[in-house]
């Protein structure tokens, strides 16, 4: 089975994704997916959305929780509220959240921990930068990330991971097949190939069908190009 995931980031308003959610629902059924699961992670305005989608085909994401339970954390968002909504999965440590509001490692550990025990599974995005890549270190940069990210927990049965090289997220570019490949291959070794990993990274309907080439991927997770619910679809089905 393979994962395609939508990450809506800040673009869309809460009637704007009410409306896409529809469309997106309205072509699953359409495409009559049989090997692709779809998700879609929509941002915290939208989330209680999921009440009004009671036919859903996909499984409804936020794009990050808070570390902490309750309490005075202004503008933040309790993983309390996604286990009340029932919300399928919640994306952690985003190339956006590392660099504009310094995430750590370990800080996105504690998020991991603290949602161990629900129902919401935690899709971890893991990277390297230009730099790292260039100084032929990745290998031991995403095995760092993994060690820190992952540090306690012993139970990867609901855990995602998707590998989204930074110098990639929203300009087009891609590394080699087999680059993508050897880094799926270090991450499945660390979790003993118990979870699925997924790649993000420039993914969209122009390079979907190289991209599928990949012959360790159990999905993708997309930015920009899930804007477009009927082409984020059509991607689906060129994976199904």
């Amino acid at each position: 089975m393979k994962y395609l995931i939508g990450n809506l980031k800040m673009n869309l308003t809460y009637f704007e994704t009410s409306s896409y959610l529809d469309t997106l629902n309205n072509e699953i059924k359409k495409a009559n997916l049989k090997h692709t699961i779809i998700g879609e992670a929509v941002s915290h305005d939208s989330i209680s959305l999921i009440l009004d989608k009671p036919d859903k085909q996909y499984l409804f994401g936020a794009q990050n929780i808070f570390h902490k339970q309750k309490g005075a954390y202004t503008g933040e968002v309790s993983i309390r509220s996604a286990e009340e909504l029932n919300l399928d999965f919640v994306l952690l440590g985003h190339s956006e959240r590392r660099m504009m509001f310094n995430e750590t490692d370990d800080l996105i550990n504690q998020k991991i921990a603290h949602i161990e025990n629900t129902k919401v599974r935690p899709v971890l995005c893991v990277g390297e930068d230009l730099a790292t890549f260039e100084a032929k270190k990745t290998k031991e940069f995403i095995i760092d990330q993994l060690n820190k990210c992952l540090k306690g927990i012993t139970d990867y049965r609901d855990l995602i991971i998707s590998y989204e090289p930074i110098y990639c997220i929203g300009n087009g570019i891609i590394p080699e097949i087999c680059h993508i490949e050897h880094v799926i291959e270090y991450i499945k070794e660390f979790t003993h190939h118990k979870v699925p990993v997924l790649y993000g990274g420039s993914v969209s309907l122009k390079n979907i069908d190289l991209l599928k080439q990949i012959k360790n991927v159990d999905g993708f997770l997309v930015g920009g190009a899930a804007l477009d619910p009927i082409n984020f679809i059509e991607m689906a089905k060129r994976i199904d």
